[in-house]
């Protein structure tokens, strides 16, 4: 069974349409290929999702990034000169895009327990973290016009530098929906409401998502259990 690659939600739950499933890539597909690059993105589209999930940062040049991790990760990062970080890299906030885009993406490292995890993830050599335009351009060019755009916010009210402020944030990637054309088709969803608020203030019609975790102690060992807890659609 191929895991990590769809997640399931009810869309009455999530995106509005009655008696319906929302098929989600998550990270595009990164249980098929690297996780939120342009290819997982491209594949994802390729297999019929109706939504990508995808994860922000933010450069030192204030672009909007497509990367789960606030730091350069080492179980599939490597440098300019081809080999992989051996521990976590900078905070991509600390990095300007022209930077951020000199490393590869595209293989897990060999041997680590997320390799293990992702046994059919396909490498793709010389992948980058896109900056969000990219995937906006790629989805548009796709003609997909049902597929909708799940934008998860990587910030806590601890990240402090290495992230931009939760106005900022938002005020960002409102800006870059609309030009893009595409504000209608992005829900926007984080665990720092912060910057949720902080959306609903800048862009309104924008949906918005506050996500939440639990620990749920089970008999042999505790777990831990994320959801969307609202959806807000309105001002």
């Amino acid at each position: 069974m191929r895991r990590a690659v769809l997640t399931i939600l009810l869309a009455g739950l999530f995106i509005g349409r009655a008696h319906a499933f929302d098929l989600q890539g998550h990270r595009g597909a990164r249980g098929l290929a690297p996780e939120n690059t342009l290819e997982a993105f491209a594949l994802a589209l390729s297999i019929g999702v109706t939504t990508l999930e995808l994860d922000l940062a933010m450069t030192k040049d204030d672009v909007l990034v497509v990367s789960h991790d606030r730091r350069l990760n080492p179980d599939h990062t490597r440098g300019p000169d081809g080999q992989f970080l051996d521990r976590e890299g900078p905070p991509i906030r600390a990095l300007t895009l022209a930077e951020v885009q000199r490393h590869d993406v595209g293989r897990l490292k060999p041997g680590t327990p997320y390799a293990a995890s992702l046994p059919e993830q396909r490498a793709a050599d010389g992948a980058r973290i896109p900056a969000l335009t990219e995937l906006f351009d790629l989805v548009k060019r796709s003609g997909a016009a049902h597929v909708r755009l799940n934008i998860e916010t990587k910030i806590t009210p601890a990240s402090g530098a290495e992230t931009p402020d939760p106005e900022t944030f938002a005020a960002a990637l409102a800006r870059a929906a609309r030009e893009a054309g595409l504000a209608a088709r992005v829900s926007i969803q984080s665990f720092d409401w912060r910057t949720l608020s902080a959306m609903k203030r800048i862009a309104p019609e924008i949906e918005r998502v506050c996500l939440t975790v639990r620990s749920i102690e089970l008999r042999h060992h505790p777990a831990r259990t994320a959801g969307a807890v609202t959806v807000d659609r309105g001002a």
